[in-house]
């Protein structure tokens, strides 16, 4: 069976009686992608009438997000991570060109390159040739990949690169605001205190010891911070609904 490729990284799930520590999930942009589209209440609200309404289209290929359990969602019968996320299978691994036309076409359905070839010279030197081509060209190495410099085949691409430790801390300092927004507003927390109680700003942590001046600049800093994440947040969270991962823009 040949194996499917991912731009991002593929997450570790192990077996069904060996699983991974969440860890080796939330390494993976596509364990984000779940979690955040699984707080966004129009898509929760499509899951709840059974995949009915204006997000249809979208639950056929996402389906229910409601259970907490991303190893079943992302594998399973339906191999979902892979029918989402993964290259689409090229069943060409080298075609002959016949025209300029006819690269112009293949271009487009892969990443293909075109190379001419001396007959002439012989088999073995060419070889050689190719070989120190492919070892100098081929992306298909380990390291980052620029997603703005990829063509993805996949159904739904990464919209942007991105920071796992950054998606994590967002979504943390979101679910941290959002629970706070339930509270009656009596019992509310301030940004700067929803920041503090998740140590979002170590440095921004208020002491004691600290001049008021101080204080105060602690708890500026904090508010900005909590407020840049909720904001962000709330825009990836809206923007899944779209089939957009990680999309931060309005």
């Amino acid at each position: 069976m040949q194996s499917r490729r991912f731009l991002g990284i593929h997450p570790l799930i192990g077996t069904k009686h060996n699983r991974k520590p969440i860890q080796y999930q939330q390494r993976s942009p596509y364990y984000w992608w779940w979690a955040y589209l699984r707080r966004n209440d129009d898509y929760l609200k499509c899951c709840a009438r059974g995949g009915t309404g204006k997000l249809a289209r979208l639950y056929k290929d996402f389906g229910d997000v409601r259970d907490d359990d991303f190893a079943a969602w992302w594998g399973g019968s339906v191999q979902r991570g892979s029918y989402l996320f993964a290259e689409q299978l090229s069943t060409d691994l080298m075609v002959e060109v016949k025209d300029w036309a006819h690269f112009s076409e293949i271009k487009e359905a892969g990443n293909f390159v075109l190379l001419a070839f001396n007959l002439d010279i012989g088999r073995r030197k060419l070889q050689k040739k190719l070989a120190d081509f492919l070892e100098k060209h081929h992306t298909g190495r380990r390291g980052r990949v620029a997603l703005g410099r990829v063509k993805s085949t996949a159904r739904y691409p990464l919209y942007r690169n991105y920071s796992q430790h950054n998606l994590r801390v967002m979504l943390e300092t979101y679910d941290a605001w959002y629970m706070n927004q339930q509270l009656p507003k009596s019992e509310r927390l301030t940004l700067w205190e929803i920041g503090e109680s998740i140590k979002l700003v170590p440095s921004a942590m208020t002491r004691k010891s600290d001049t008021q001046a101080e204080r105060t600049n602690k708890r500026n800093v904090m508010t900005m911070a909590v407020s840049r994440y909720v904001r962000q947040a709330k825009r990836i969270i809206a923007n899944t609904a779209k089939g957009q991962f990680p999309n931060s823009a309005a």
